[in-house]
């Protein structure tokens, strides 16, 4: 029986890992439960799982550190860096990782691995993605990995009327269910982006090798290709709780509460190259290849402030790469060499000033 740290409960991943847990008692319980604000569904989700402990990030954000000690891994599942210390502290006192947050990986990559070197405990990928790959792998040395990306809301639009789709018709993805931050991302490709520089993390993979693949109908999740010719790809439905179950037993194949996938109703599998004039934040993970370590946190940063503001209808569709390489284009050079926790918070304290400063050029 694993105890299983909750931590961003009330988002989309948290609620989907409950389903999990709920569904395989025999494997999983819950020993802690945090998350940002959301207190009401927190209660909630406190009567069904009485977990040990539970918290609110806003009220005390010290919880998120709390609510690890004492259990066996924990799913990080919360938005932005918040989260980064509490992984490290994971690694350091030998608690498994699921990894659901891309922040933290992408900005503090390099700490991890020199932490996970030194460690017990064991990180384990959450994307479906990332997951693939990490079945796909099975100890061999890949040519390269081909990151499957359905395309999001707006991939079969012509380039036109891109720039006057909103933030609403951006929130309608065709496959998955997925928090609002994330869907905005997958809709300009900047979450494929993300998961571009995470895979060249988790696997020690360059960017260069990591090719991205449009797929339509989120069947098959990822491929690896090798040497002699072959590629091994990943297929399933489009549901998070398969990637979900699959970190919390550390990659086994045991029964869970996602569908078979029935070839007998499969359809066309469709794959294309990604269309880089219309959506050119992809290119942003091989422009800043080699060029600072705390980058990434610049992408992170000045995205997050880009898709607030895209909600809020203040920037338009097809100014998030204008800005967020612009932001990038301003900090080359100028930011400290060294990853540090420290430099990765006045990183984005700073970088998401410049962006804001940016789309207030923008409005005017």
């Amino acid at each position: 029986m694993k105890k299983v740290a909750v931590l961003g409960s009330t988002g989309s991943i948290g609620t989907q890992t409950l389903d999990v847990i709920a569904y395989r008692k025999d494997l999983f319980s819950v020993h802690s439960l945090v998350a940002y604000s959301n207190a009401d569904k927190l209660a909630d989700q406190c009567a069904e799982f009485a977990p040990a402990y539970s918290g609110l990030i806003k009220e005390n954000p010290d919880c998120i550190t709390e609510a690890v000690k004492g259990a066996d891994i924990a799913v990080v599942a919360t938005r932005g860096i918040t989260a980064l210390d509490t992984v490290l502290y994971c690694l350091d006192n030998g608690i498994d990782v699921a990894l659901a947050n891309k922040e933290t990986l992408i900005c503090g990559g390099k700490l991890i691995k020199e932490r996970l070197a030194a460690s017990k405990a064991r990180l384990y990928p959450v994307d479906s993605e990332h997951c693939a790959i990490w079945q796909c792998l099975n100890g061999q040395k890949p040519v390269s990995l081909l990151l499957t990306a359905s395309g999001g809301a707006f991939y079969d639009a012509d380039g036109d009327s891109l720039k006057s789709m909103s933030a609403k018709d951006a929130l309608k993805h065709p496959n998955w269910n997925m928090g609002s931050k994330i869907t905005i991302d997958s809709a300009t490709l900047m979450n494929k982006a993300f998961e571009v520089l995470e895979a060249s993390v988790l696997f020690d993979v360059s960017v260069k090798d990591i090719e991205v693949v449009v797929h339509r109908q989120s069947i098959v999740h990822s491929m690896v290709r090798y040497a002699d010719g072959s590629v091994i790809a990943q297929m399933a439905v489009p549901d998070m709780r398969l990637p979900i179950l699959y970190a919390l037993t550390g990659g086994q194949h045991v029964r869970g509460c996602v569908s078979q996938l029935s070839f007998d109703k499969l359809l066309t599998l469709t794959f294309q190259h990604p269309d880089l004039n219309r959506f050119p934040c992809l290119t942003l993970p091989y422009m800043i290849d080699g060029k600072g370590d705390l980058l990434p946190t610049v992408l992170c940063a000045s995205d997050e402030v880009c898709v607030d503001a895209y909600m809020n209808g203040r920037i338009m569709f097809d100014d998030f790469y204008k800005i967020i390489s612009q932001a990038v284009e301003h900090f080359v050079g100028i930011l400290p060499s060294v990853q540090t926790s420290e430099n990765i918070r006045q990183t984005e304290k700073i970088v998401k000033e410049y962006t804001k400063s940016l789309i207030y050029e923008v409005l005017c």
